[in-house]
């Protein structure tokens, strides 16, 4: 009804409508070149940065929507034309359907007996977008088709083209290589820097190539666009090269194909380094290459070999649980995401065009969610972050993608505080408590130079004299620039406001660093930071309780906002997820704030991260926020906060909550209750934040893929509701399960050793673990010493509730 299915075996999605709300986009890529595509064949493809290398345009917020993309055009002998992507000829097809799977996307396409598949992946081994065409003759009689490659080429530098294309576009040049069979093309505006990095763009095929164009304008024609270009109309292309206008690279082959019989023709749109400087030593590189990659076997070969890294990856944490939609997000689509938020932060999908930085706060969260699938990423990550840390301790907020980009140094309280929540995560999972002994430059004081080297723990304790140096009139931190919400330094604006989700935050950041004191045994760094704990909860407890839930923040003259006497945001999320996550106040605060979030913020479509919003222009003359009531941070389903709702209940041992809130933010799940039209993004994705109430678009889900929802909903799931969290000296086993189940499996590797775990709930409790048994040893209790597995490849567990 909704125009997909899944295929869990298979860690597909099978989309079978054209006229979705928008792109369901796939990103493609092998770490180096990027791209993605959506269920119609639009799409985009870049190198390293999609602002500063793009390699391909794609028109984000204007009609016509997704667009352009990777096309085909099949010219049959009657002049019929249709595309296995369905666009963009738009011509009705006889079956279709668009299938994404982990790193490529495969379109199955039939008309007048004519089946095309078409896959879009990137080889991991060569920086090529490699459109692979199948084509199966079903008639009784042999047939002659042409077969039309295009794509629209951009000037790389998106920003620079949007405000000075009509410049630049006489920098440029088409031209078709004889020697290599290819249409190439070369962009001649660096920036500083970029000289050596430009990249040579070619497009080839497997086929003899019967025309080509490089000119957009000249293929497409005049007042018409990709839907009905003139060359595919005419049935050949006008093999064009260009040094001014629009450039495009467009390949036409013909291909003969035998009654019930299989053509293949594939195309290969590449980029090479050095395009400027090293044009034609590249030429020898680009036909080497090719003469290899032109059998067939060879792409398959690479698309297997991509195949492999997905499986490996996925691999590394796979469960198996009663509930279907539940265990698709935590085996498959949400670790996909996590991919793709180590790659890309926040910076680019369909309607995201790249600009973005790399947020400080952002990469130390995504991060959670690959240390225990690719630790040394998320260490070399880890490093990275803090060279952006201040001797002082605070941190940078904004990372540039580009060298020349200068960082967004204001300082918010919480930036390095994620520090801690990472250091502890890559150790817990391998073990390497040398990490702490390792040295990292601090920021210089001119925000881009390096200033003196410090350990990683001596960082850390820098982001804990930081905090202590900044704390406000309640003792609790400092606002500042804003905290994990950006935009609560509105009640900051003289610097004086206090953050109540924050001081709950430094809580956790203590407990953590606590438990590496005591682990190597830094009696110094232990007693100085158990003192600023019980400081810090001793200030919460004084000051932040409203009776029924917990304050958000303090504005400058020392006002509570989040209270029942405050007419809009009487009551917010984060601070009472996180009393609980902290474990400050008393377990019946914690219970009772968490119910007064089910009574005044649940929509069972996810947790609105306060209300009443605050009203906006032109009613207030200074309003809180420009989003409109039940927007973004104003009052939407925030879901990143959401996750920490679900952590909260599993710590309180409510796994009906648990799992309710989980279940929630499931797209697939909210697709079924107010259907696809509504909530319009992705069903396989974690959403950025889903309109809420008062908006009349309540539902519709916003931001897909690039979301830091995404490692916490990882962490929710494997760690608290799954309950299989690793500590410093092992694993802990805690799960929150609905009490109906009677076991379910994972299927996990820590620290080399593949760990087989089932969960047994004979007695149907809903946590609390009565014994572990590893390998036929019984431990009483639900403590793993990774001790007694260390020089194990595999072990088969067993955990009793």
């Amino acid at each position: 009804m909704n125009g997909y299915i899944f295929d869990d075996e298979k860690r597909s999605i099978c989309i079978e409508k054209t006229d979705m709300p928008g792109p369901w986009i796939n990103y493609l890529s092998n770490g180096h070149m990027h791209g993605f595509v959506s269920q119609c064949g639009g799409g985009l493809l870049w190198i390293e940065n999609a602002a500063k290398y793009r390699i391909t345009r794609y028109r984000m917020h204007n009609l016509p929507i997704d667009s352009p993309g990777f096309y085909i055009y099949i010219r049959e002998k009657d002049g019929t034309v249709w595309s296995p992507t369905f666009r963009p000829i738009e011509t009705k097809l006889d079956k279709f359907n668009a299938n994404h799977f982990p790193g490529k996307t495969v379109f199955t396409a039939e008309k007048n007996n004519l089946e095309a598949v078409l896959t879009l992946f990137i080889m991991l081994e060569y920086d090529i977008l490699t459109w692979k065409l199948d084509i199966i003759n079903k008639n009784n009689s042999s047939t002659e088709i042409d077969v039309f490659a295009y794509a629209e080429l951009s000037q790389q530098r998106w920003l620079d083209e949007q405000t000075n294309g009509y410049y630049w576009r006489h920098m440029h040049k088409t031209w078709f290589d004889r020697d290599s069979q290819t249409i190439q093309y070369l962009y001649q505006f660096p920036a500083p820097g970029d000289v050596e990095k430009l990249p040579l763009v070619y497009f080839a095929s497997n086929r003899k190539i019967q025309s080509f164009s490089g000119d957009r304008d000249a293929f497409v024609g005049n007042y018409r666009y990709e839907k009905n270009p003139i060359a595919v109309e005419k049935g050949i292309c006008g093999n064009e090269e260009i040094q001014s206008g629009e450039p495009c690279a467009a390949l036409h082959t013909k291909i003969h194909i035998n009654a019930n019989c299989k053509e293949n023709v594939t195309f290969y749109l590449g980029a090479v380094s050095g395009g400027l400087t090293h044009c034609n030593e590249l030429q020898e590189k680009i036909k080497l290459d090719l003469n290899e990659l032109r059998n067939i076997k060879k792409v398959d070969e690479q698309e297997n070999k991509l195949d492999s890294w997905w499986n490996e990856f996925l691999g590394k944490f796979e469960c198996m649980i009663p509930d279907e939609n539940a265990q698709r997000q935590i085996n498959i689509w949400g670790p996909i995401d996590s991919v793709n938020t180590a790659r890309y932060s926040r910076s680019v999908n369909a309607n995201a065009p790249g600009t973005r930085t790399l947020g400080f706060r952002d990469t130390c969260q995504d991060m959670l969610a690959i240390t225990y699938r690719n630790s040394e990423v998320a260490k070399d990550r880890l490093k990275f972050l803090m060279s952006k840390q201040y001797k002082t301790g605070n941190a940078i907020h904004c990372l540039g993608f580009n060298d020349d980009d200068l960082p967004d140094y204001h300082t918010r309280c919480d930036d390095h505080m994620w520090l801690a929540f990472l250091v502890y995560s890559l150790i817990a999972e391998t073990g390497d408590v040398n990490l702490l002994n390792e040295t990292v430059p601090y920021l210089g004081v001119d925000h881009l130079s390096e200033g003196e080297e410090a350990t990683v723990w001596e960082h850390l304790i820098a982001g804990v004299n930081f905090t202590e140096n900044n704390l406000g009139e309640h003792g609790l931190p400092l606002t500042l620039r804003g905290d994990w919400n950006d935009i609560i330094g509105k009640f900051s604006q003289e610097g004086k406001g206090e953050s109540v989700f924050a001081a709950q935050q430094y809580v956790v950041v203590l407990n953590y660093m606590i438990e590496i004191a005591e682990f190597i045994d830094d009696n110094n760094s232990l007693e100085y930071l158990k003192k600023c704990k019980e400081k810090q909860v001793e200030n919460i407890t004084r000051h932040s309780w409203n009776g029924e839930w917990w304050y958000r923040c303090f504005d400058d003259d020392g006002n509570p906002i989040g209270s029942k006497k405050n007419d809009f945001g009487k009551i917010w999320l984060n601070s009472q997820t996180w009393a609980v996550i902290s474990e400050t106040g008393t377990r019946e605060q914690q219970r009772n704030a968490m119910d007064a979030v089910k009574k005044y913020l649940d929509t069972d479509m996810g947790l609105v991260k306060l209300t009443p919003g605050f009203e906006t222009w032109p009613n207030v003359k200074d309003p809180f926020s420009g989003y409109n009531p039940g927007n973004g941070e104003n009052g939407a389903v925030f879901c990143h906060a959401h996750t920490w709702a679900i952590i909260a209940e599993a710590k309180l041992g409510n796994s009906e909550l648990a799992w309710k809130y989980y279940n929630d933010l499931i797209p697939h799940n909210i697709i079924s209750k107010i259907g696809v039209d509504k909530y319009k993004a992705e069903p396989y994705s974690w959403c950025s934040n889903i309109v809420g109430y008062p908006n009349n678009k309540q539902g519709w889900g916003n931001i897909s893929h690039i979301s830091g929802t995404v490692a916490w909903m990882n962490v929710a799931a494997t760690q608290y509701l799954l309950g299989v969290r690793p500590v410093l000296d092992g694993i802990v086993f805690e799960p929150c399960i609905p009490k109906k189940w009677d076991e379910y499996t994972v299927k996990r590797v820590y620290r080399g050793v593949k760990l087989n775990i089932k969960f047994l709930n004979p007695e149907h409790k809903s946590g609390g673990v009565t014994n572990i048994e590893v390998n036929g040893e019984i431990i009483n209790n639900n403590h793993l010493p990774y001790e007694l597995i260390k020089n194990l490849n595999e072990a088969n567990i067993k955990v009793v509730l």
